[in-house]
């Protein structure tokens, strides 16, 4: 059932149980979870090569009846490919109910469940959940952004050279086009979560190759819009949302001023 955004709940309610729900689903998934061994899930492969387990599948489960309780929106699963059908102005759940599977299929602690909301093509509120370091990063628009409760803001000043997460065939492309030295930080699996590492201070930049899609990103768009960072293109656009299941392009995350600086500098020398 779709909803709308004059339907839309209390933000900061609604904010509530997202991040519960999204607590709840990740104790689904440790059922499953052997910290350093593999899953006792069952794996199974998706054309292309990625892995899909049980416990995604049980998560997704747990999600689309969860999330209804929650509010009456649509809701869009990565395991549900049916149900990206290019709905745009919808208001709709986005999930990805085990973001990082095979860092999760290897006894790994960076994997995540993501569960974000989007009215008329913006994203409006998230939650990131780490089970295994019980981490969870939340936001709702106009209401801040909090890791673990406790209010983020994205740094104000860069270290050089800035440190940049995210693949070395990207980082090299990007490097070749600014006139900032960069340092490779250590790599961050799962893309929902690397692309909020900035707002710890770890890192400055974190990049993500083409093909991600509305599940991995819109809740962490909203968290780094309200934390005071952005998520762009490597051309300076803000992701486009259609809830089509499409893949997007390149993607940067970091502050204001520091996509500002790289937008200009892309500008004049475009990757």
């Amino acid at each position: 059932m779709a909803g709308t955004a004059q339907s839309l709940p209390d933000p900061e309610r609604l904010l509530a149980a997202i991040v519960d729900i999204a607590v709840k689903a990740g104790r689904v998934a440790l059922r499953d979870f052997q910290a350093g061994q593999k899953t006792t899930a069952r794996i199974d492969w998706k054309e292309g090569g990625s892995p899909v387990t049980s416990a995604d599948h049980a998560v997704d489960a747990f999600l689309a009846e969860a999330l209804q309780t929650a509010a009456p929106f649509g809701y869009h699963s990565e395991e549900r490919p049916t149900s990206w059908r290019g709905d745009a102005l919808e208001t709709a759940f986005v999930v990805d109910p085990i973001d990082g599977t095979r860092n999760f299929s290897e006894g790994g602690e960076a994997w995540c469940i993501v569960i974000g909301v989007i009215s008329g093509c913006r994203p409006i509120a998230g939650a990131v959940h780490l089970p295994a370091r019980q981490e969870t990063w939340s936001a709702f628009l106009g209401g801040g952004a909090f890791l673990n409760g406790i209010r983020l803001n994205a740094p104000k000043a860069e270290q050089y050279p800035l440190r940049v997460t995210g693949p070395k065939p990207l980082f090299e492309k990007l490097g070749g086009h600014l006139a900032e030295p960069l340092h490779h930080a250590t790599p961050v699996p799962a893309l929902a979560h690397r692309l909020l590492v900035p707002l710890t201070g770890r890192v400055d930049l974190a990049l993500a190759n083409s093909g991600g899609h509305d599940w991995d990103i819109v809740a962490s768009d909203c968290i780094l819009r309200e934390a005071g960072a952005e998520l762009r293109t490597l051309h300076g656009n803000v992701p486009d949302y259609r809830l089509s299941g499409g893949s997007h392009p390149p993607l940067m995350a970091g502050s204001s001023a520091l996509m500002q600086k790289i937008g200009a500098a892309l500008l004049t020398d475009p990757v």
